[in-house]
């Protein structure tokens, strides 16, 4: 059990960042259908964070390879029989789990940066699209299930020209990153002889598109739409970087039966019954115990030295984070830290300020936040509302949200005015910076955007709005709103 939670705390980050798989069901039959309209503003598509397939060895070449995990069997019973040997030989269960995080860090080797925030491997790259989409083939994919089908549903309504896709390294400095997004702003601009573009900027694309805002400023935005984005931080960062590990009887249950329906019914028994319970006890006791050489010896080799996973770091926790990860290793990695540090002062502790000055410049600032989706239970936040990737709360910019499966108090119901308060008293989004500008889709997935789906027609909408979108612009898109699996919306009710 002490050598499966090694494992767990040092991979379920990257769990929580692997878009779960589920089958495509709809087959490009022909039957949907975008009508095209003209529009004179191009509209760029920030991607999100591509732990499984964005990245890879010797691009271009011959032995081009994916950046992948490969879990080998030999390998790992290799590592258990060490694990077990080095507890034996030593009568020390810290030998075991050095041992453990020995192969935590062997399994992920292919992903950290060097001390100074740089890949360690001068031969990994993402892809890179310079142009539109018009440029390139083999980019658009009706029944894909991450952005690309957004991209192809956005090309056939504007035109593959006016479509263009950024995909950039995500373990990266966002700055650096947020460079190459002003290039293919000035691409578009001049490509088409106009003077503004829209940004929907996925998932960790939120931070990309602040650092671009904090450094180029707004002039050439028209509409920046944050679709599940981590623009205002997500917790799981924020959490597992200053140790805040936590299993939660109720949230493993939740997730387990929304991974594995087959063991709903087995994972229910045993937290009706107490077993799960102490169960999740005994693992946060040895979490806390043993999390000083955990984070140490797998934590810090690896995953914190990604200066893409720090910019998801909620800005008032930024210097715990950083005492509690490299306290007495600041020398050691002064490099990194001076990133992390330029990135903090620049933009995650002026968020607020940054996105206050896009709306003050005329840019049509909308967010998008989905929940009813448990999330990876490892954490202390994990309990409450998210779509599956991250959290609800810091996606919408500050909405009160409920644990998953309760609602909320009724003192949290009472906060603020009534009507910014979900129909089901999950949320609450009286405290969300721009309560007006944002809208919550219950049971939406991570990234909305299937192809012709009713989200994608919301996405639309306020793309041709000529005016700020709000949401009470249009009775078919209030502010809660119910996803099928298909993503046809409803209003919540």
């Amino acid at each position: 059990m002490k050598k499966v939670l090694c494992i767990l705390l040092s991979v379920f980050l990257t769990l929580s960042c692997i878009v779960p798989a589920f089958a495509a069901e709809e087959a490009d039959s022909g039957e949907k259908f975008i009508e095209q309209v003209e529009t004179d503003t191009p509209v760029i598509v920030v991607r999100g964070m591509n732990f499984t397939g964005g990245l890879q060895f010797d691009r271009g070449t011959e032995n081009a390879r994916p950046v992948n995990v490969q879990f080998d069997a030999g390998q790992l019973f290799k590592y258990l029989a060490k694990t077990f040997a080095a507890v034996i030989t030593s009568f020390s269960i810290e030998a075991g789990i050095s041992v453990v995080c020995e192969y935590v860090t062997e399994l992920f080797s292919a992903y950290p940066c060097d001390e100074n925030g740089n890949s360690l491997h001068e031969n990994i790259s993402a892809e890179y699209y310079p142009g539109s989409v018009a440029e390139f083939d083999g980019i658009k994919d009706k029944n894909s299930v991450d952005e690309i089908s957004l991209v192809t549903s956005l090309c056939d309504r504007y035109g593959d020209d006016m479509v263009y896709y950024f995909v950039y390294d995500w373990r990266l400095d966002p700055c650096d990153n947020a460079d190459k997004l002003n290039e293919t702003v000035d691409i578009a601009l001049a490509d088409h002889g106009c003077d503004k573009v829209d940004i929907i900027c996925c998932s960790m694309g939120g931070s990309i598109t602040m650092a671009y805002m904090a450094e180029y400023g707004y002039s050439k935005l028209d509409t920046v739409i944050s679709n599940t984005s981590v623009m205002f931080g997500s917790d799981v960062i924020t959490d597992l970087f200053r140790g805040r590990i936590e299993f939660n009887a109720d949230a493993v249950e939740r997730y387990i039966g929304a991974m594995v329906p087959a063991l709903s019914g087995i994972i229910k028994f045993a937290n009706m019954t107490g077993g799960l319970d102490v169960l999740c006890k005994l693992l946060n006791d040895f979490a806390h115990k043993h999390e000083r050489q955990i984070f140490d010896e797998s934590l810090v080799p690896t995953f914190a030295t990604l200066p893409g996973f720090w910019s998801m770091m909620a800005g008032d926790s930024f210097e715990e984070a950083i005492e509690f990860v490299f306290s007495g290793k600041e020398e050691q990695y002064a490099g990194l830290l001076s990133r992390l540090e330029n990135f903090y002062n620049t933009v995650s502790s002026r968020r607020q300020e940054i996105t206050d000055g896009a709306i003050a410049n005329g840019v049509k600032l909308c967010i998008i936040s989905n929940y009813n989706s448990p999330l990876v239970p490892a954490y202390e936040k994990a309990k409450y509302q998210g779509d599956g990737m991250i959290e609800t709360a810091p996606m919408s910019g500050g909405a009160i949200t409920s644990v998953v499966g309760s609602t909320l108090s009724e003192a949290e119901l009472n906060i603020g005015d009534s009507k910014y308060v979900s129909a089901d008293k999950c949320i609450n989004a009286s405290t969300c910076l721009y309560k007006d500008q944002t809208w919550f889709i219950k049971d939406g997935g991570h990234v909305i955007g299937k192809y012709a789906s009713d989200c994608v027609y919301f996405l639309f909408e306020l793309l041709e709005s000529e005016e700020q979108p709000y949401i009470n612009t249009w009775e078919k898109y209030p502010q809660f709103m119910l996803s099928s699996e298909e993503e046809t919306l409803t209003a919540l009710v």
